[in-house]
């Protein structure tokens, strides 16, 4: 087995670099699993809360140990997990105020459990975090998310553990995050590559990435504008009472108001950053009737063969 985790401050771009990764192992011909963040059943986050430290160091590093057992016979398997290394532990405890020394500690033991496997380690970072920090708070909706996330957290230890009781603090907190990054990619031991991602110039990081893990580049499938406009229209899912209504805009499909579906196959689309992917069903006329949601995810799908969406208009 062969693993990929891609690591950075929230918003550095993991998942959309987790997305690419995988596809492009598929696509030069190895059996591929990803892992987004909104994975449904993931194996190593935890679903269920715990509010002790030790108890969640424990949960999670089994969950570690479970998964490299579990998988010790798949060797010509690739996964490609994102923020399961930094990004989960340090929020975590940094919420629970554990002492960063403790934390670095933590994510060490799970690096050296981690060396004992084909596992390598792709760090997005800006050596000046408050570029990657604004930039994510643009991205999310500026001070209202600040203010909600603020919130969403301030009973947390760390929240409530500083003198300054607002909204600021979260941006205490994201910097606190990022000096606990630094600090265990430091003196992480695994195959590793750092990208300063500060110019956000990704076609130029995708070009180092498969350098780094010796891919072909493999691009998307070419539609014209003929060909997505068979793909538009509202499917409804009769259970679940929902209805996905998918339009054009800009010359790309677009889904859930604002997120693009990209080509993944000639039927079948994806989403970067969201554990979803979608395949169109034809029917007897050629026309597509049917949608399938057919990656597990939190929102979309938790069904092992997907969930099903008829065309309505």
């Amino acid at each position: 087995m062969k693993l990929i985790i891609i690591e950075g401050i929230p918003g550095s771009g993991k998942s959309s670099t987790a997305r690419f990764i995988a596809l492009q192992f598929e696509r030069n011909g190895f059996k591929t699993k990803l892992f987004h963040e909104s994975t449904l059943q993931h194996p190593i986050l935890i679903e269920e809360e715990i509010r002790n430290s030790f108890d969640w160091k424990t949960t999670y590093f089994s969950n570690w140990i479970k998964f490299l057992e579990d998988r010790a016979n798949e060797s010509d398997d690739v996964i490609v997990m994102e923020s399961v290394l930094f990004q989960t532990p340090i929020i975590k405890l940094l919420h629970l105020d554990v002492q960063r020394t403790l934390i670095v500690e933590f994510i060490e033991q799970i690096g050296a459990l981690l060396s004992q496997i084909d596992c390598s380690l792709i760090y997005l970072y800006q050596p000046d975090p408050s570029v990657g920090i604004h930039r994510m708070m643009e991205a999310r909706g500026g001070e209202e998310w600040l203010s909600h996330t603020y919130e969403k957290y301030k009973d947390e230890p760390y929240y409530k553990n500083r003198k300054q009781q607002n909204k600021e603090v979260h941006l205490e907190f994201l910097h606190d995050y990022y000096v606990i990054a630094e600090q265990a990619n430091f003196k992480s031991k695994l195959n590793s590559m750092k990208i300063d991602n500060t110019a956000w110039e990704w076609e130029q990081y995708q070009s180092r990435i498969l350098n780094f893990l010796k891919l072909s580049y493999k691009p998307d499938p070419v539609l014209n504008i003929n060909e997505l406009e068979k793909f538009t229209g509202k499917f409804h899912n009769v259970e679940m009472d929902v209805t996905v209504q998918i339009e054009i805009r800009n010359n790309e499909l677009i889904v859930f108001n604002n997120y693009i579906l990209k080509p993944r196959e000639s039927n079948t689309f994806y989403l970067e950053n969201i554990s979803m992917s979608l395949k169109y069903i034809a029917d007897y006329a050629g026309e597509y009737s049917t949608l399938i949601i057919f990656e597990k995810d939190i929102v979309g799908n938790r069904n092992e063969e997907g969930t099903r969406f008829e065309r309505v208009s």
